[in-house]
């Protein structure tokens, strides 16, 4: 994806495989050894590019410091690029099981996620911001913690799918810092 200035991009790194994609089928009176050691092969080799490329992805969003470093972004998007085509779930609003769950956010091109314009201890903690997606009731939940950890700000957000399945239009309902909870305003919208 490319950085379009009215969304922000949060890769939450959904970096998932299953093998069920391999399938043989031996001819008739032939032995089905050599198709499997082809497949198992191709299976492997498989199984190493995607290795090499989740690699290479959580190494760029390393170096960018979570996308806090504006000029290694680039290499990230290049890195998701490299990814993107042996991702074995294409759209993955199809498979919500998959995508289900509280996720470390390791890389956003989003300022606002990472507090960059904030005071510095106001600004996220390194590796405690998390993103809750329920896929089955397309909702979702930021949260974050500031002042060394003692205070954590979150935000609750209704999605509704795209026509791609690949993405989601966000609906932000409510803010809060603390204990403290605020009713977004109906402007309040991005897109993951």
């Amino acid at each position: 994806r490319t950085r379009d200035t009215r969304y922000d991009m949060c890769v939450p790194l959904l970096l998932l495989h299953t093998a069920s994609g391999f399938a043989v089928r031996a001819a008739a009176g032939r032995s089905a050894a050599a198709p499997l050691r082809a497949v198992a092969a191709q299976a492997s080799e498989y199984q190493s590019l995607l290795g090499d490329a989740k690699a290479a992805l959580i190494d760029a969003c390393t170096v960018a410091d979570m996308g806090r470093i504006a000029e290694f972004r680039p290499s990230v998007l290049e890195a998701i690029e490299q990814i993107e085509p042996l991702n074995p779930t294409p759209k993955p609003l199809e498979a919500p099981d998959l995508l289900t769950g509280c996720w470390r956010l390791i890389y956003t091109t989003s300022d606002s996620i990472l507090g960059t314009t904030r005071p510095r201890p106001f600004r996220p903690r390194y590796k405690r911001i998390l993103q809750s997606i329920d896929a089955r009731q397309l909702a979702a939940k930021n949260e974050e913690w500031v002042l060394l950890g003692l205070l954590k700000n979150m935000v609750r957000a209704r999605l509704t799918p795209r026509d791609d399945g690949r993405t989601v239009d966000v609906q932000f309902l409510r803010f809060g810092i603390g204990w403290l909870r605020i009713p977004a305003p109906a402007a309040a919208k991005g897109v993951l």
